[in-house]
């Protein structure tokens, strides 16, 4: 499996891939929730007319995008995507790219969705430019190359994405194309974090809970580590099970379960224990603020 699905993200829990905490989350920021309508010939639409090419887009995303519980239509979504991608649509280019990533109605093929990502890359798309630095990062579809990793997660970060920032964090907190510097590592988490990321928030928690990078702050570590389990991000939530086995201190513990107190998901005691009641608080909080 590609080092690319270790890291935990998210994109909106009502979609049918919701929570899945795996490193897609960066290619599917998309136009949001797709309108579901009913859907046309394509042989009727002309991607070349704006009006069409946007009914082309929005029934991709209606048939990619469905209610859990439901069953996404990959062969139409790849369809209309394909028809958007034939007026250079940057967004559609970007979804194929991101079915031939994930395998989801064509063959799992790396080098293809390195392809679209590029072009995607190439027409402007920050998605795509920070899908492509993720591909040269772990060498899926290109020979991996951290240089080019950094030059594409840059560009991407330059033009406001969030996950390429967390993305810089992860490289210079390696020290992958880089000389290791966690204090630039935290800078970058700071930005993601800021931009909304939630792998941002959760990787500058770290930072405050162990005093890397940053001086150690309990307290900012607890309420960065709630923002991101309440914004789905699975790495959280799996954490959080098992924290009994963690190095974490009790003031840390203490104050999760306050704030899961606050928003009414805990009436339990303040001890720090993450028993059974505080689990099923974490578990109701996840994914409450999407």
């Amino acid at each position: 499996m590609s080092m690319r699905f270790v890291v935990a993200a998210v994109f909106l829990v009502s979609l049918n891939f919701a929570a899945t905490g795996d490193a897609f989350a960066q290619k599917t920021k998309t136009k949001g929730n797709a309108p579901q309508v009913t859907q046309p010939q394509s042989s009727r639409l002309d991607p070349n007319d704006p009006d069409d090419l946007e009914t082309i887009l929005d029934q991709g995303d209606a048939a990619y995008f469905v209610e859990e519980g439901k069953t996404p239509d990959y062969a139409y979504a790849f369809e209309m995507y394909s028809l958007a991608a034939e007026a250079n649509d940057a967004y559609a280019m970007n979804r194929i790219g991101l079915m031939y990533d994930r395998g989801e109605y064509v063959a799992q093929d790396f080098d293809e969705a390195f392809d679209w990502y590029l072009k995607a890359a190439e027409a402007g798309l920050p998605a795509a430019q920070s899908n492509v630095g993720s591909m040269y990062n772990a060498g899926d579809g290109v020979r991996q190359d951290y240089a080019e990793a950094l030059r594409w997660f840059r560009m991407a970060a330059d033009n406001g994405y969030a996950y390429a920032m967390y993305a810089l964090g992860d490289m210079y907190l390696a020290g992958n194309g880089v000389a290791k510097d966690a204090e630039e590592a935290t800078a970058w988490y700071q930005k993601a974090s800021d931009g909304g990321d939630a792998n941002g928030h959760w990787s500058l928690s770290l930072r405050y809970l162990y005093g890397d990078g940053v001086g150690k702050d309990t307290q900012r570590a607890a309420e960065l580590a709630y923002l991101a389990l309440t914004n789905g991000l699975q790495v959280a939530l799996d954490e959080f099970k098992d924290i009994r086995n963690a190095d974490t201190s009790p003031n840390y513990r203490r104050a999760i379960q306050e704030m899961l107190k606050r928003d009414g998901f805990y009436n339990g005691t303040i001890d720090g224990s993450f028993g059974p009641a505080t689990q099923r608080a974490i578990a109701a909080a996840f994914g409450s603020a999407l």
